[in-house]
């Protein structure tokens, strides 16, 4: 009898796929990957300003943890079981801390923390059965130049006042210098901090390495390297000490727990990363001891221009040999958008409404180990009849063929 009610629920969910279609666009629908399903990593960004939103909508840590154990409840339908979680997205943090200063955007107004952000996502997700990782921009600063907004606390501040080379200042940014080695010491006892405080699952980084190709923030560092001896082009130099960063932080990270996770979303466009972040992806994929997962930032629509999804999908697939897994970052953000930098395909995302859903598919059928979603907010749109909403409905009924 139990197998009997099962075959007449599957039938009835069958014939309900069958018969309903989107009003834009159909999803495209074949058999799953033979593969194992199951294992697919299914992930989502949780952005500063997304917690920032959630921090502000309420007083009280028992009511901030019910909003977000019904938010993250609501993103189970796309079968997320990763999270990134942007923990320190600047010179500051969103967890309690004795190194950094507590993050303005989760702050009691005092300068307190209002809520400890890390902790309340963590018990949530690790209920919901839903991994934890924490997200830092290790090099960032600011967004901007106004020095006046470094905190008083922090390492950058100390570092003003000596008016020390560690420090990239422009006008439309503030970096720690990756070419100074010795900011290594101070990023990665952040992280060692929250490996020793907080059952995180892993530690993430995204795209932001070297701010800018100029040749003078690191003049006099550089100088000092050839004249003892070094042999490495200026960029080969710059890479090469990104390269430590990232060796390290995997080190630190599996010390504490081989099964522990450390991850890289760069950006989508591979010789960006090589020429201008000084960001040797390649050989990160390629070779032991740097990272887990790489979840490159593929932002783009099949009618971009210069970027074409499946051109740039091939190109990514093609340079990994399994030494670590690839995760396709998916731009939902641009749901319902002009895409301004797309030549020809601006009006594709306002046009379509089943972009990610067919690059979901096509991240899958290349053999890709999960997809990223960014960002979280966009995924609980379901504006009655809109573009976003349309293409969100799509992108649950792909998943439900790709991943149990």
């Amino acid at each position: 009898m139990n197998n009997l009610k099962k075959f007449i629920s599957i039938l009835i969910i069958f014939l309900i796929l069958f018969t309903s279609c989107t009003k834009i666009d159909e999803v495209e629908k074949e058999n799953p990957v033979s593969n194992e399903n199951n294992k697919k990593i299914v992930a989502t960004w949780i952005t500063y300003y997304e917690i920032e939103e959630l921090v502000d909508k309420t007083d009280n840590v028992v009511d901030f943890e019910s909003l977000i154990y019904e938010k993250i409840q609501s993103i189970k339908k796309y079968s997320i079981n990763n999270i990134f979680i942007h923990v320190r997205a600047f010179d500051d943090c969103f967890y309690k801390s004795n190194i950094f200063p507590i993050s303005v955007y989760c702050d009691d107004n005092d300068g307190e923390l209002k809520f400890d952000v890390l902790q309340v996502f963590i018990n949530v997700c690790h209920s919901l059965d839903i991994k934890v990782h924490a997200w830092i921009n290790p090099y960032r600063i600011r967004n901007d130049g106004n020095i006046s907004k470094i905190h008083k606390k922090s390492y950058a501040y100390q570092l003003l006042e000596e008016s020390s080379e560690r420090l990239i200042i422009s006008d439309s940014f503030i970096y720690y210098n990756p070419s100074c080695v010795e900011i290594n010491s101070y990023i990665l006892s952040g992280i060692r901090e929250i490996l020793d405080d907080y059952y995180v699952d892993g530690i993430h980084i995204d795209d932001y390495f070297y701010p800018t190709i100029n040749t003078e923030i690191d003049d006099s560092i550089y100088d000092s390297y050839k004249k003892s001896g070094g042999l490495l082009s200026l960029s080969d130099y710059r890479r090469e000490c990104v390269n430590s960063l990232v060796a390290s932080i995997y080190s630190l990270v599996k010390s504490y727990d081989r099964k522990l996770i450390f991850s890289i979303s760069p950006c989508g466009d591979l010789n960006k990363n090589f020429n201008e972040l000084y960001a040797d992806v390649t050989h990160w994929m390629t070779s032991t001891g740097y990272v887990d997962y790489i979840i490159p930032q593929i932002y783009y629509g099949y009618n971009n221009e210069n970027m074409p999804f499946e051109k740039v999908l091939n190109e990514w697939m093609s340079k990994n040999d399994k030494e670590c897994k690839i995760i396709i970052g998916l731009g939902v953000y641009k749901s319902g958008k002009k895409d301004i930098y797309a030549g020809n395909g601006i009006n594709e995302w306002l046009d379509f409404t089943n972009i990610i859903a067919r690059q979901v598919k096509h991240s899958f059928d290349n053999n890709a180990d999960g997809i990223s979603f960014y960002s979280f907010s966009d995924l609980l749109v379901f504006d009655e009849n809109s573009v976003v909403s349309t293409e969100n409905k799509n992108i649950i009924k792909q998943m439900e063929l790709y991943v149990t």
